[in-house]
């Protein structure tokens, strides 16, 4: 009888813990060299949060941010890290439009957008990432690309993120995806 109650509150923290994880499959990339740069084009699961799409219809501007990171795999020692980079970008509405402004921070272009899901849309195929050139590469040494990516709000001070600790959180940050940059 009392092993019951045990299991169900387990069961319910089990369900909250999955619930707060903003994704569990959250996408694939592939590289490809082109002109002597390699390349990466990444397929994410990108889904805004409910609470991410009030801050932006309320005036505040998100952050999405791939961080990349280059690591030479040895089968034996410590993997060594070539190189990293960031491509970021930032969301917002256009309160007189009603359009969705995505910035390309690394390079400046600009795309508007009429919806949210095209937004989301947007955002789940990025293609042609400069990540490295191959002349600083050896073909023969086995080589992983890893991007970390994640949505931050843009415009909220510190303690007010402090306060709103226990409150929804429109900082997100996905689970980091690997992939071979040489097939």
């Amino acid at each position: 009888m009392t092993r019951r109650p045990k299991n169900t509150t387990l069961m319910l923290f089990f369900f909250l813990f999955l619930s707060t994880q903003a994704f569990a499959n959250f996408g694939a990339g592939k590289s490809y060299v082109k002109d002597g740069v390699y390349f990466s084009d990444v397929q994410l699961t990108f889904k805004l949060q409910e609470q991410q799409i009030e801050a932006l219809a309320s005036g505040l501007t998100l952050h999405f941010q791939l961080n990349f990171s280059i690591v030479d795999i040895r089968n034996w020692g410590i993997d060594r890290d070539i190189g990293s980079l960031s491509q970021a970008y930032s969301i917002r509405l256009n309160a007189f439009t009603g359009r969705y402004l995505i910035t390309n921070l690394n390079i400046g272009t600009k795309v508007s957008l009429r919806s949210i899901q095209e937004v989301e849309g947007f955002f789940s195929e990025i293609k042609n990432i400069p990540l490295v050139d191959d002349s600083i590469l050896d073909i023969e040494k086995n080589y992983s690309v890893i991007m970390q990516a994640g949505i931050s709000a843009e415009g909220i001070s510190q303690w007010i993120k402090t306060l709103s600790f226990w409150r929804e959180n429109l900082d997100t940050e996905f689970e980091a995806i690997e992939w071979k940059l040489l097939d």
